[in-house]
């Protein structure tokens, strides 16, 4: 065995010294740096010079016993350790397997130390400076658990089950995951490497075991500041937040040790769909006081308040007959939304989607994610509305209609709707127009549009009005051809065949389209006489038109006045046609 190999030999056999004079001792994988001392100013903590103030008094004699404190100086490194002056001019080592190649201590300076071995002649009188640092330790955890203090430290990694904790003195204590935090944390990767308080659970100096609790600190910190809070709060108050919980209809925001509610719909101006594409849990985000509740401690916070409103300068930035690229974010049955800037979005209606059409089919003609250009109509900044037109992007056919198809002009039309008013047809150009019912025809009173045409069918029609401004256009069938009621006249005769016989009266039909009625009265100049008596369905007849009228297609005709009219010409003529009588016969007579 070397030299080298005995002195390894015995500073191994000196930690296991240690371990038996103080069963505090941890293990070298737990201690591999100097403590750090630090402490934050909002708690106390027993430092280091406190406790070494009670073992100041001890004599050197008393020091040189084993298992006593020293405070001793640095005076060299060298490569069995570091030389410590420990007062009487007397030297001792603390062996280089405490601190390792980097010595957490500088020649001059002062560290405590613990007694481990007797002066011996051949040797120094051998000292721990980590058992020293170990035993003042666990004195500080026993000190802040009676006094029921934190102590202050930084999370050295995760482990099962929760996290190690190295305090700020050295030692490595357990957090639990269900003391980390006063909600359930479920990412433990994240604490690592943060500093933090914490209290003293439970701990036992000979098992080395401590046991600490964040979320028992947070609490406590939390109700202090809900307390201040609760007194300060007003609405209207800006405060900056954390995000603490997201949920479908909101997020919880922590304000100050109480948490307020962020509604979804005041997240952003724009309408959301998920709380989670906006917001993380932990995010920090500064929220506006809506509304609070002091009696039942509930507070109603708002995101969009504070953000920039979207609609700010819009009737500037999207002017009446401009035309601005856009997207459909939604379809409804009556129009499309369309996105023309971030959360700004106006109304495409259904019938300034085309030309061709009023009755679109918007989900067969647009989709969701769809860009397209549109015009802006109108821009309302009060009431948040922007009318839009894609059709009005393209040429306008109603700037010519007019001339293409002037009033009065005949033009093929395709059926598209048929309604119980009348029916919707379509030029070739895709302008569609009204027949309105009672344009279909001149004589029968058309009660169900389908009883003349048909969807799909291709009519010929007559153009009627024309209105470029509403934009409408008029067409009629009838007008095809001529209106028979004007083609009669009262006192004109006509001829007809009985098709329906009634106590009022006879209905006669003078051609396939025109009806004429004989009232009782005007069939016969007997009287008591009912119709049934004097005619047949069937029977043809002539008759004296007495009564027109176009509108209400009434066209009343009499036999009676036929007859009379023909008995008076009839009589006329025959006296037209005898001689005179001369004097002579007159006297003869």
């Amino acid at each position: 065995m070397t030299l080298q190999d005995a002195e390894v030999k015995n500073d191994e056999k000196f930690i296991l010294d240690q371990l038996q004079m103080a069963p505090n001792f941890m293990s070298e994988s737990q201690q591999n740096q100097v403590p750090n001392n630090s402490n934050e100013d909002n708690f106390e903590e027993l430092g280091m010079a406190e406790l070494l103030a009670q073992h100041e008094s001890e004599t050197l004699e008393t020091a040189k016993t084993v298992g006593s404190f020293i405070l001793a100086k640095v005076v060299s490194i060298v490569e069995s350790g570091a030389l410590v002056d420990i007062g009487e001019k007397a030297e001792a080592l603390i062996p280089r397997i405490e601190f390792g190649p980097n010595p957490p201590f500088a020649i001059g300076d002062s560290v405590p130390v613990l007694v481990s071995q007797g002066i011996r002649r051949e040797d120094h009188l051998k000292v721990s400076w980590r058992a020293a640092r170990d035993k003042m330790a666990w004195e500080q955890i026993v000190s802040a658990q009676e006094k029921k203090i934190p102590i202050h430290g930084k999370v050295k990694s995760e482990t099962k089950g929760g996290l190690l904790f190295e305090c700020d003195f050295g030692l490595v204590g357990f957090i639990p995951a269900s003391q980390i935090d006063v909600r359930p944390s479920r990412d433990l990767k994240k604490w690592t490497g943060k500093e933090m308080s914490v209290y003293i659970m439970e701990y036992d100096v000979r098992k080395n075991n401590l046991v600490l609790s964040r979320k028992q600190w947070q609490s406590e910190v939390n109700l202090k500041l809900k307390t201040q809070t609760l007194t300060e709060l007003k609405i209207g108050d800006v405060k900056t937040g954390v995000v603490t919980g997201i949920t479908t209809f909101g997020a919880f925001v922590d304000i100050g040790g109480i948490e307020g509610l962020l509604h979804i719909g005041e997240l952003e101006w724009g309408h959301t769909k998920k709380v989670g594409d906006v917001l993380r849990i932990g995010q920090e985000i500064k929220v506006k006081v809506i509304k609070f509740d002091a009696a039942k401690d509930k507070v109603s916070l708002s995101r969009r308040e504070l953000l920039p409103h979207p609609w700010d300068g819009v009737e500037e930035r999207f002017p009446a007959g401009s035309v601005v690229p856009g997207m459909v974010v939604s379809i409804t049955d009556f129009g499309a939304f369309v996105e023309i800037a971030p959360q700004v979005e106006g109304l495409l209606h259904a019938s300034e989607v085309s030309w061709k059409t009023n009755s679109i089919n918007l989900k067969e003609s647009l989709k969701v994610g769809q860009k397209l250009q549109v015009k802006v109509l109108g821009v309302n900044r009060q009431k948040e509305k922007i009318s839009l037109s894609a059709k009005r992007v393209e040429a306008n056919p109603w700037d010519t209609i007019e001339h293409i198809y002037p009033i009065g002009s005949r033009t093929k039309v395709l059926v598209t709707t048929l309604a119980p008013f009348g029916a919707f047809v379509k030029l070739k150009e895709g302008i569609e127009g009204l027949i309105h019912i009672s344009d279909f025809s001149w004589t029968k009173r058309v009660k169900n549009p389908q009883d003349m045409i048909a969807a799909g069918q291709e009519i010929e029609a007559q153009v009627l009005e024309i209105n470029k401004e509403k934009e409408k256009i008029s067409f009629g069938l009838k007008q095809l051809k001529a209106n028979p009621y004007e083609t009669y006249s009262r006192g004109s005769k006509i001829t007809g065949k009985v098709i329906q016989l009634m106590e009022a009266g006879a209905v006669v039909e003078i051609d396939s389209e025109l009806e004429a009625f004989v009232p009782s009265t005007e069939i016969t100049s007997e009287k008591f006489v009912k119709p049934q008596d004097l005619l047949q369905v069937g029977d043809m007849i002539e008759a004296k038109v007495i009564q027109v009228d176009a509108k209400e297609r009434k066209l009343n005709v009499s036999i009676k006045q036929l007859d009379r009219d023909l008995q008076i010409a009839a009589t006329k003529k025959y006296s037209d046609r005898a001689p005179r009588p001369n004097l002579g016969k007159l006297l003869d007579s």
